[in-house]
């Protein structure tokens, strides 16, 4: 697998390009490399306690912002599920 490019960055850093520099180098840390080195194991159980959080009980207040964009933090909190490849019980698929 090919390496990932890096942002673009120019001379005028600011504090999102700072944070956008910041946030590639701790997922560069999760791609697994060409040289046999297993990938990061993943905590399916940490994932699913805060998928299931989220489903049962709402998004938590800090959330309150993103209000407008519910259908889509519920949509990729159902897509969660599905790479995690677990199904919803009947109940939770009707609510």
């Amino acid at each position: 697998m090919a390496a990932p490019r890096p942002a673009p960055v120019d001379a005028f850093p600011t504090h999102t390009s700072d944070t956008q520099a910041d946030t590639e180098a701790v997922l560069l840390r999760h791609i697994p490399s060409n040289d046999g080195t297993p990938p990061s194991p993943l905590s399916k159980s940490s994932h699913m306690q805060f998928l299931v959080r989220n489903l049962v009980q709402g998004f938590p207040e800090r959330y309150v912002s993103q209000d407008a964009s519910q259908p889509w933090l519920l949509f990729w909190t159902i897509q969660a599920f599905s790479v995690l490849q677990v199904g919803l019980d009947p109940g939770n698929k009707q609510r």
